[in-house]
């Protein structure tokens, strides 16, 4: 167990406020306004569109809130509570002169409180056998044991469905889905194929875009029917690892006046910003970029995953997740590139889905990059993996990437293409897809999203 590091907080600068929301159609409100007017989740107003959110997100009462908690805790008392708000195991927003519950934080309260967690205190630490099997065999590959341990084939189909309603009669749909990307924007993934869809006519984002995209048009359903949108894709998906031993023997001092320098060491608010004290607080003397990128890593990996807010009601992620003390998987990668820019150390975003066998779900990662070695994956988020004596699987995380992703995105609030003419629904990141027509855009649950894997194949290398 790593020693905990005490650290003020710094907070970061933020002039905007960037969106994020993934989706849970089950937990935002489906109901119709009044006849004549649009349903709710139609979003034309931007602003009216955040505070909507923030009032789903926020949809407990304090009783109701304190109600699930017993359930889940018996015996938790109203003076728990309210020690549980304020070491941020529960979080809580004034609204309207009513404190409001987040309707995560019941179950949030058995991963945060030390109490219930079992004293968990780093991400990672007791890894299940699947996981350190996913490291292994991209650790077996590299020394050269298993040729067809590095890369999958991966055949897959990504679906978005638009339902009829009346507020849409007469008006065209346009969706946007996520692609893999390939090549120079991500070494990992290659072959990319557009096999099938529906309908024929798309564009594709390219290089346009730091959100790679595939989009369609179509005209909104009848009544009784529904608008469907889908392609069939296949991609390879590589895992890579770079060792300790190899980053030392191979780094070289920065060229600071090159592109990629500049743009990858520049803060870009809200959510990329300086955190100059405390980053220098972590690292200390230290001035090896490596080592640097280490220490920040152990520091982050000592905040414990919770179930977040929609990134779109949040004004700085990194400053969020140093106040309420822990963070999902974007919110941490956001901390370490903003950290790790803050050192004069490049780092990048990347995000799209993780698709580990029965564990597919939205996932978001990093990127570091050490001059005469290139870029290297990190993802935070998974951790440091303690019940393994092999040296390079506990690390492996700062060092590398399983083969199971979906990479789609190289950044974070950036504008689709074609252009978006609302409110995207996830404003930061980009995994589940997007839908306006010409009155708004089109919020959950107003439509549905799918994506399948239609096959995994090992492919040797």
């Amino acid at each position: 167990m790593k020693k905990a590091i005490t650290l003020a907080l710094v907070l970061c600068v933020g002039g905007f406020a960037a969106y994020k929301l993934t989706k849970h159609a089950d937990d935002i409100r489906a109901d119709v306004l009044s006849e004549g007017e649009k349903p709710v989740w139609l979003e034309a107003d931007s602003a009216a569109a955040i505070d909507s959110r923030i009032r789903s997100d926020f949809s407990l009462s304090l009783a109701e809130a304190a109600e699930r908690i017993r359930e889940l805790h018996p015996g938790v008392t109203d003076a728990d509570i309210d020690t549980f708000i304020a070491r941020h195991y529960i979080e809580a927003k004034t609204i309207d002169g009513e404190v409001r519950i987040h309707r995560k934080s019941p179950r949030n309260l058995g991963l945060l409180n030390p109490e219930y967690n079992g004293g968990i205190t780093d991400r990672g630490y007791d890894a299940k056998p699947e996981r350190l099997a996913y490291v292994d065999s991209v650790l077996s590959y590299y020394r050269g044991k298993n040729p067809k341990g590095l890369a999958h084939k991966v055949k897959f189909r990504f679906s978005i469905d638009v339902p009829y309603d009346k507020s849409l009669e007469g008006d065209s749909i346009r969706v946007w889905m996520p692609v893999p990307l390939e090549g120079e924007l991500c070494d990992r993934q290659e072959d990319v194929e557009i096999l099938s869809t529906v309908p024929a006519d798309y564009v594709l984002s390219g290089d346009r875009s730091v959100h790679n995209t595939i989009s369609f048009v179509l005209p909104a359903p009848a009544e009784g029917d529904t608008a469907h949108f889908e392609y069939v894709g296949s991609y390879v998906s590589k895992g890579k690892f770079v060792s300790a031993a190899d980053v030392d023997k191979n780094i070289r001092p920065y060229d600071k006046s090159s592109d990629l320098y500049k743009r990858y060491t520049a803060m870009e608010a809200p959510h990329v910003v300086r955190l100059d004290s405390l980053a220098r607080a972590i690292v200390g003397d230290e001035t090896n970029p490596h080592r640097q990128s280490e220490l920040v890593a152990d520091y982050i990996m000592q905040y414990p995953w919770a179930g977040a807010r929609e990134y779109s009601t949040i004004k700085c992620i990194p400053e969020y997740v140093l106040r309420e003390r822990h963070g999902d998987c974007g919110q941490v990668s956001l901390l370490y590139i903003s950290l790790m820019r803050s050192l004069g150390v490049p780092a990048r975003w990347e995000s799209g889905w993780m698709i580990h066998p029965g564990e597919k779900n939205y996932h978001d990662w990093a990127e570091v990059y050490f001059e005469g070695v290139g870029w290297v994956p990190v993802d935070v988020s998974f951790g440091r993996y303690g019940n393994t004596s092999d040296a390079d699987a506990r690390t492996f995380y700062s060092h590398g990437m399983d083969a199971h992703r979906f990479a789609t995105n190289k950044g974070v609030c950036g504008d689709l293409y074609p252009a978006k003419r609302f409110v995207r629904s996830e404003t930061v990141d980009f995994q589940a897809g997007e839908v306006e027509c010409s009155r708004g855009n089109l919020f959950y649950p107003g439509w549905d999203s799918s994506f399948t894997l239609l096959s995994v194949e090992p492919v040797e290398y």
